[in-house]
C-alpha cells in the first residue's frame, strides 16, 4: 500500500510540533519544570524538564509515524489492507491528531489558556475512537488491522461480523467520550465510568467473536 500522502503530512504534523516545542521552549527559563502528567481532576501530579515535556508530542508523532509506516509495509494481505486503506487512514491520522492535543493540553498549562486538559484529551480520544469505528465494519481480513482474536483470522464470516459489532460500539463509546468532553462531565468520579464504557467497547467484540465462531462451528 502506498503512503506517500500520509507520509509527508506526518512529516509536516512532526516539523509543525518540534518548531512549535522548540519556539516556547527558549522563551522559557532553562530550569523551568513543565507538566508531564495530569490525574483524574486534571491537576498536575508530575513534572520533569521543560525539553522532556515539550518534545513528547513530536516524538509521539514521529513514532506513529514509522509505526504505520512499518505495519503498512510488513502486513501480508496488502490487497486487504488497500482495501481497507480508510481504517487504517483514520487510525494514522487519528494518532497524530492525539500527539497534536497532547501538545495544545501542554501549551494551555503552560500560556495559561484555561482549557481542562483531562477534558481536551478525552474529547480527541473519544473523536479518534468514533471516526475509527465508523471504518472498522468495512473492513476486510489482515493480520495487523483490525479486530485481530484467533476467531475472527480463522474465519472471514466471524471477521466481517466482528468488525460490525465493534464498529457500532466504538462510535458510540467515542460519541460518549465526546459529548462528556464537550459538556465538562469529565471528572474524578465520571473518569472510570468512561473508561469501563471503552473497555465494554473492546472487549465485546473480542468475547462475541468467540461466541460466533462456536456457533457457526457447531452448524457447519
Amino acid at each position: 500500500m502506498k503512503n506517500r500522502g500520509l507520509i509527508l503530512f506526518s512529516c509536516l504534523v512532526v516539523a509543525v510540533l518540534a518548531l512549535a516545542s522548540w519556539w516556547v521552549g527558549h522563551r522559557l527559563p532553562a530550569d523551568a519544570q513543565l507538566p508531564l502528567h495530569w490525574n483524574a481532576r486534571g491537576e498536575v501530579d508530575h513534572y520533569g524538564s521543560k525539553w522532556t515535556a515539550l518534545m513528547l508530542p513530536p516524538l509521539v508523532a514521529a513514532g506513529m509515524t514509522i509505526l504505520f509506516w512499518g505495519i503498512s509495509r510488513a502486513e501480508p494481505q496488502q490487497d486487504h489492507l488497500a482495501s481497507s486503506q480508510g481504517l487504517f487512514r483514520v487510525a494514522w491520522i487519528g494518532t497524530l491528531g492525539i500527539a497534536v492535543a497532547i501538545e495544545i493540553m501542554l501549551f494551555s498549562t503552560i500560556l495559561h489558556w484555561g482549557l481542562s486538559p483531562i477534558g481536551l484529551i478525552i474529547g480527541a480520544v473519544g473523536l479518534f475512537f468514533a471516526a475509527l469505528g465508523d471504518q472498522l465494519g468495512k473492513t476486510r481480513p489482515m493480520y495487523m488491522v483490525g479486530i485481530r482474536t484467533p476467531w475472527t483470522l480463522a474465519d472471514p464470516e466471524v471477521w466481517t461480523a466482528t468488525h460490525r459489532l465493534g464498529g457500532k460500539l466504538m462510535v458510540l463509546a467515542g460519541l460518549v467520550w465526546l459529548v462528556s468532553a464537550v459538556l465538562g462531565w469529565v471528572s474524578a468520579v465520571t473518569l472510570p465510568i468512561l473508561v469501563l464504557v471503552m473497555m465494554a467497547a473492546s472487549l465485546v467484540p473480542v468475547v462475541y467473536s468467540y461466541l460466533l465462531w462456536r456457533r457457526i462451528g457447531q452448524r457447519r
